[in-house]
């Protein structure tokens, strides 16, 4: 049988797994942070693609286009 670990070292041991849980909390927070920042700049850029876009009547058959005709999951059917 083992002796009893002393207060020291227990309270040792006790500091360390709250300073790990505590760490893990706070990149946890700032990973949603990050989340939600990403989401918002996804969204811009949609946006900003959606209103950059030409209209669909307005481009030739014969011209070469950025944006084909192909609808997309963002398109709305026409």
């Amino acid at each position: 049988m083992q002796p009893p670990l002393p207060e020291w070292e227990t309270q040792l041991i006790d500091d360390a797994i709250a300073s790990a849980e505590r760490r893990r909390d706070d990149e946890r927070t700032l990973a949603q942070r990050r989340a939600v920042q990403l989401a918002r700049e996804q969204g811009y850029h949609r946006l900003a693609v959606a209103i950059a876009r030409p209209p669909r009547d307005s481009v030739s058959g014969d011209q070469l286009t950025l944006f084909g005709r192909d609808l997309t999951l963002f398109d709305v059917d026409e």
